[in-house]
C-alpha cells in the first residue's frame, strides 16, 4: 500500500490537518509526522486511523531536514508527500503513482485554491513544481543524496532543479489539489502584504540555486521583470522619456495577471522580491565561502 507522508506543525490549523488527513485515508498507508507538541492536534490524530510519529518540536524551521527524516521511515519506492493544508483529489494518489512509473523521479499536482478550479486543466507551459502534494521515487532522490538540508525553505524548488540537472525526469500529473490556505493566491492586500514579507528572505535560496548551478530560467524571470520598474524609475530620474516604459510594463502584467487588481496584488510581493535581490546574493555567497572554508 502506498505510504502518504503528511508533516504537522506547531501553528497548523486543526480543521485543515483534520481535512488532509481524511482525504488521504482511502487512498494509502497515512503517516503523520507530528513536531507540533500541541494537545489538541495530537488527539486529533491519535482518534484517525493513522500511523502517529510524535517527535520534538524544531527549534528553527528547516523543511529540507524534517522530509529527510520523514523519509527516513520508509522503506517504499514510491511515496507521497502531503502537506497538511492540502486536500488530495479523489484517485490522485493512484494518478501520481502511475506518473511515478511511467519513469517520472518527481511529479505534482498543481493547486487549486477554490473547489471549482480542481477540475481546471493543465495550461500550456504550467509547471510550478510543490511537495504539498507530490509523488516521489526514493530510489532516484538516494541517488541525488537526499535533500539538501542547507535549503531551509524552497526545497521543492531545489529538488526539481537537482533531478533536471542530474537527468532525472519530473513532471506535472495531471489534476489539482486544494490548498486550503489561500494566503499564496493573493487575493487581497493582507495576503499581498504577507508574500512580501516572505520574498524579502525568498531571495538567498534562489541566489544559493544560481551558485550551486541549479538555476532555472523560468524561476527567475520575476527578478528580470519586476527589477524593470526599479530600473526604469532610477533611469527615468535622470532621463524622464524613460518613464514611458512604464507603460508596456504595467500593460503586460495587467495582461498576465488577469485585471488591474489582481495585477496590484502580485505588484507588492514581486517588488519586495525583486529589490531583496543585493541581500539574497550576499546571503548566498557568504554561504558559499563558509561552506568551502
Amino acid at each position: 500500500m502506498t505510504e502518504i507522508l503528511i508533516p504537522v506543525g506547531p501553528k497548523d490549523n486543526i480543521e485543515w490537518v483534520k481535512r488532509s488527513i481524511s482525504s488521504a485515508i482511502t487512498q494509502g498507508k497515512v503517516v503523520v509526522f507530528n513536531n507540533s507538541e500541541r494537545e489538541d492536534l495530537t488527539k486529533l490524530i491519535d482518534e484517525m486511523n493513522v500511523y502517529h510519529v510524535k517527535v520534538h518540536r524544531m527549534k528553527k524551521v528547516n523543511m529540507a531536514a524534517l522530509r529527510n527524516q520523514m523519509l527516513s521511515l520508509t522503506k517504499e519506492k514510491y511515496i507521497i508527500m502531503l502537506d497538511s493544508d492540502v486536500v488530495l483529489p479523489q484517485d490522485g494518489v493512484k494518478k501520481m503513482i502511475e506518473k511515478l512509473r511511467q519513469g517520472f523521479s518527481l511529479t505534482w499536482m498543481h493547486y487549486a485554491y477554490d473547489e471549482k478550479e480542481m477540475n481546471k486543466p493543465l495550461s500550456p507551459g504550467e509547471e510550478n513544481p510543490n511537495l504539498g502534494c507530490a509523488g516521489i521515487d526514493m530510489d532516484s532522490l538516494r541517488k541525488i543524496g537526499m535533500f539538501d538540508e542547507r535549503y531551509e525553505r524552497d526545497e521543492d524548488i531545489w529538488v526539481y532543479s537537482k533531478f533536471q540537472k542530474e537527468k532525472f525526469r519530473v513532471g506535472p500529473t495531471e489534476g489539482r489539489c486544494l490548498h486550503l490556505n489561500k494566503l499564496h493566491s493573493r487575493n487581497n492586500f493582507r495576503d499581498s502584504i504577507s508574500e512580501a514579507k516572505r520574498n524579502f528572505w525568498r531571495s538567498k535560496y534562489d541566489m544559493m540555486l544560481v551558485l550551486d548551478g541549479l538555476t532555472n530560467f523560468t524561476f527567475l524571470t520575476g527578478y528580470g521583470y519586476f527589477g524593470s520598474y526599479y530600473l526604469i524609475g532610477i533611469i527615468g530620474f535622470f532621463f524622464y522619456p524613460i518613464l514611458l516604459g512604464y507603460i508596456p510594463l504595467v500593460g503586460f502584467g495587467i495582461k498576465y495577471y488577469g485585471g488591474p487588481r489582481k495585477f496590484i496584488y502580485n505588484l507588492i510581493p514581486g517588488l519586495a522580491l525583486a529589490i531583496s535581490l543585493p541581500y539574497g546574493l550576499t546571503y548566498a555567497i557568504l554561504k558559499r565561502k563558509s561552506r568551502i572554508s
